[in-house]
């Protein structure tokens, strides 16, 4: 029992540290570009050992508040939309070892992905759909390359979530992305997978050039149906 109870009482003490320097930086005692204490202090301050500080500070870079360098005092800094979605990858994975979580992820991407094709098909560029265009010719000269097939399929729907120019938007699609790759499961007919990938990918380009939103989304989510069934490990 004593084994288990000691690094409780240690997670429970660093977390008590890393919820009041939380509330410091949050209520603007300790703004962004400031130095904290060094750890010597904080370890009096608090009347701790160093690794319940040393947690405490890695829970604060883990949500982006505060930078830790070595050699350097760690400084409170702004969290990023990669922060906020790094912090979520933990638990989103978890979901997705669960029995239906990667439905879950298909759900989720359709209603994400059915906006920003929407939002392309009425407000794209003339730059914006030039950038597209070579997107989907990456793609189309991947088909036979499954690995680089998979990367440039990833980068025309990046293209796609640039348009709305929401960094956040691009952290989701980025954490979309990292999360299900590895339930790709290995095809011996790729090649067929790949074609029929990229015409898809062609006629959701199509629409979104002749600014036909309802089309976009119908296409796309044919698309995401297609892929989950085919591509993914449906069964749990």
């Amino acid at each position: 029992m004593l084994s288990i109870k000691q690094p409780v009482e240690r997670k429970k003490l660093s977390e008590t540290i890393e919820e009041e320097l939380e509330r410091a930086i949050r209520q603007g005692e300790l703004q962004e570009g400031d130095a904290l204490p060094s750890e010597r202090e904080l370890m009096k301050a608090f009347g701790v050992g160093r690794p319940s500080v040393r947690d405490a500070l890695s829970g604060l870079a883990r949500k982006g508040l505060v930078k830790i360098s070595s050699g350097e005092r760690t400084r409170v800094t702004r969290p990023s939309p990669e922060t906020i979605i790094s912090e979520l990858s933990v638990l989103s994975k978890d979901f997705l070892a669960q029995p239906g979580g990667l439905k879950y992820f298909e759900q989720l991407r359709k209603f994400f992905e059915s906006s920003l094709v929407r939002y392309a098909a009425e407000h794209a560029t003339k730059e914006d759909i030039e950038e597209l265009r070579e997107a989907l010719e990456l793609n189309r000269k991947a088909i036979k390359n499954n690995a680089q097939f998979k990367k440039t399929d990833a980068y025309f729907h990046r293209v796609i979530a640039s348009i709305p120019q929401n960094p956040i938007f691009l952290a989701i699609h980025q954490a979309l992305t990292d999360w299900v790759i590895d339930s790709r499961r290995d095809n011996s007919n790729f090649e067929e997978l790949n074609e029929k990938s990229y015409l898809a990918h062609e006629e959701i380009f199509k629409c979104i050039e002749n600014k036909d939103p309802i089309g976009a989304d119908r296409v796309l989510g044919e698309h995401i149906e297609y892929v989950f069934e085919n591509i993914y490990d449906m069964n749990d």
